[in-house]
C-alpha cells in the first residue's frame, strides 16, 4: 500500500470517531461538601429566592430579616382596668382609703378652725363615742364650710372612690354606687360624723359630681396612657397627672410593692368580750365599762 492510500485511511478513521461523538450527552457529575466543622457556614438568616424568569416578572431578590420581638414591659395594676370584677383589688383599695381617711382626720386637726369649722371641742379625742351619736342624731343639716371644700374638693374624693371601683372592673353606675356608699357611710356618717353633723351638700354632691368628674378623670388617665404617659410632650408633667387622677391607685401599688403583707379590718360591736386588750386599753382612758362598746380592730400582717 502506498504511503497515500495510508494517509487517507488514517484521516477517514479519525473523522468517524468524531462524528461518531458528536451530539453525544455526557454526564459529568461534579460534587462538593462544606466541612461546617472546620470551615465557614454561612447561618440561615438571609435568604436569596428568585422567581422563574419570564418577561413580565424579572428576578426579585428578597432579603428575610429575623422578626424582632420586643415585648413592652407591663403597665402597674393601677393604670390599667380589670377584665372583671376583681372584689380583692378593690378590697385592698379600701383598706388603702381607710389609712388615709384616718391620715386626713389627723391632719384635719392640725388645720385652723376658719378651714375646717372644728372648734375645740370638736378636736377632743376623750368623747369620740359620745360626739359620733350626738352628730348622727342630730344631722343631716346645711352646712357652713368653705365653698372651696363643699363644691371642689368633696367632688374631686368623690371622683377618687369612683375612679378606684372603675379601676376594679366595675362599670359606672356600680363605681358610683361604690363611691355613694363610701363618701355617705364612710366617711359623711362615719368619720366625720365624730368631728361635725353629716351635712346635706356632701351627701349629695359628692357622690352625684364626683361620678361625674370620677368618669371624666379616668378618661383623661386612660388617654394619658395610651400616649405613653405624656402631657405636653413632659414625662414629669404626665406621672403627675396620672397620680392625682388616681392618687388611691397610686399609694395602693406603691404601698403593696414595697410592703408585700396583708391587712384585716374587722367592726367590733362587743369588744369587751372578745377582745380584753382593747377593753383595758378603753378602760385605763377612762371609758366606762359598756355592752354596747364599739370599735374596730385592724390586723396587719408581714
Amino acid at each position: 500500500m502506498s504511503k497515500k492510500s495510508i494517509a487517507a485511511l488514517m484521516l477517514a478513521c479519525s473523522a468517524s470517531a468524531h462524528a461518531a461523538n458528536y451530539d453525544y450527552n455526557q454526564h459529568i457529575e461534579f460534587s462538593y461538601t462544606v466541612d461546617c466543622e472546620n470551615g465557614f457556614c454561612a447561618n440561615n438568616k438571609y435568604s436569596y429566592q428568585p422567581s422563574v424568569y419570564t418577561p413580565e416578572e424579572p428576578y426579585v431578590m428578597s432579603l428575610k430579616e429575623p422578626e424582632l420581638n420586643v415585648e413592652q414591659p407591663a403597665l402597674p395594676k393601677y393604670l390599667t382596668v380589670q377584665d372583671g370584677k376583681d372584689w380583692d383589688y378593690l378590697m385592698g383599695q379600701t383598706y388603702t382609703i381607710l389609712g388615709l381617711s384616718v391620715a386626713t382626720v389627723g391632719l384635719m386637726t392640725l388645720l385652723p378652725e376658719s378651714i375646717t369649722k372644728w372648734d375645740e371641742d370638736d378636736r377632743d379625742m376623750s368623747e369620740l363615742g359620745s360626739k359620733w351619736v350626738d352628730n348622727v342624731s342630730s344631722g343631716p343639716v346645711w352646712d357652713r364650710d368653705e365653698h372651696f371644700l363643699n363644691y371642689i374638693m368633696h367632688p374631686y374624693f368623690g371622683g377618687v372612690y369612683y375612679t378606684a371601683a372603675r379601676h376594679a372592673g366595675f362599670n359606672e353606675f356600680e363605681s358610683f354606687l361604690y363611691s355613694a356608699t363610701m363618701s355617705t357611710f364612710f366617711w359623711e356618717y362615719g368619720v366625720e360624723a365624730f368631728a361635725e353633723v353629716p351635712s346635706w351638700q356632701d351627701i349629695f354632691i359628692t357622690p352625684f359630681f364626683g361620678a361625674v368628674v370620677g368618669e371624666i378623670m379616668f378618661e383623661t388617665e386612660q388617654d394619658i396612657v395610651a400616649q405613653g404617659g405624656y402631657v405636653m410632650g413632659s414625662k414629669t408633667m404626665g406621672d403627675v397627672s396620672l397620680f392625682f387622677l388616681n392618687p388611691v391607685g397610686h399609694i395602693h401599688g406603691w404601698v403593696s410593692n414595697a410592703w408585700g403583707g396583708s391587712a384585716e379590718f374587722q367592726f367590733a360591736s362587743a369588744p369587751w368580750f372578745g377582745n380584753q386588750d382593747a377593753a383595758k386599753f378603753a378602760m385605763d382612758a377612762g371609758a366606762s365599762y359598756d355592752n354596747v362598746f364599739y370599735g374596730a380592730e385592724m390586723k396587719i400582717y408581714f
